[in-house]
């Protein structure tokens, strides 16, 4: 195999991971729009809001490994574990550049992030 199809190989594959979670991101913030409607709509409680942003965000990882199960077609728990893992480092990222990060909820968003990457992931490889 030659060098330059080596490289386009690794650069598909990459572009594979990085339109997933592109789609997922926009799907996450969409839906926190969403919620944050919703939630002055109907005067809801001011500490819903973290539940609401797990909710999107786990739906977003869901959308994330979706997209990139579909595509790839084989290897979906892994290809989950690499989307939630870019999509966790970029909100931890994000939230260091705000100030906003706290430790105790990253695990919990880590976990929540591969759960549902992965179950997207393993449907995306799965569907007909």
């Amino acid at each position: 195999m030659s060098v330059n199809k080596k490289t386009h190989d690794t650069v598909k594959r990459a572009g594979t991971f990085v339109f997933s979670v592109l789609c997922g991101m926009l799907s996450c913030g969409v839906l926190l729009l969403l919620f944050s409607a919703v939630m002055y709509v109907l005067g809801l409680l001011p500490e819903i809001a973290g539940v609401l942003a797990l909710v999107s965000f786990a739906a977003g990882c869901l959308l994330a490994g979706f997209i990139c199960g579909s595509i790839k077609q084989h290897g979906g728990l892994k290809a989950g574990l690499v989307c939630a893992l870019l999509m966790t480092s970029a909100v931890v990222i994000g939230s260091l550049f705000t100030g906003g990060f706290s430790g105790g909820s990253a695990l919990v968003k880590l976990i929540s992030a591969v759960i549902s990457s992965c179950t997207g992931a393993v449907l995306g490889v799965n569907r007909k």
